[in-house]
């Protein structure tokens, strides 16, 4: 599986990446496509997802608003953190197809002339 290499080390001092709390600044998020290929980026907490959207769209060679991405069957809006949706570590993204138009067929209403 893939790794993004946006995550450094800062020679092995977990301190600089841990809050007061002891919370890591750091999540993992895995990006899903439909066809079931995974992506595994290391992202900031504090960081607005559209950089990871983005991030995504470059390594598949995709037109950002051809696609939406999907956590727990609602839309990512890009402008929210991690932090913001409570996203935790090992979170999966799923990255769909964008999907418009359609049409609705209707039939005639059967009533008993038609039987």
């Amino acid at each position: 599986m893939p790794r993004s290499a946006a995550a450094g080390s800062s020679g092995g001092d977990d301190k600089a990446l841990t809050t007061a709390d002891g919370q890591s600044q750091m999540i993992q998020v895995c990006v899903k496509s439909q066809d079931g290929n995974k992506v595994v980026y290391n992202i900031k907490r504090n960081a607005k997802l559209i950089k990871l959207m983005h991030a995504y769209c470059r390594k598949k060679q995709l037109d950002i608003h051809t696609v939406r991405f999907i956590y727990e069957g609602h839309r990512v809006p890009g402008k929210y953190t991690s932090d913001q949706l409570n996203l935790e570590d090992g979170a999966e993204i799923c990255c769909m197809f964008h999907q418009s138009g359609g049409s609705v067929c209707s039939m005639p209403k059967i009533t008993s002339a038609f039987i």
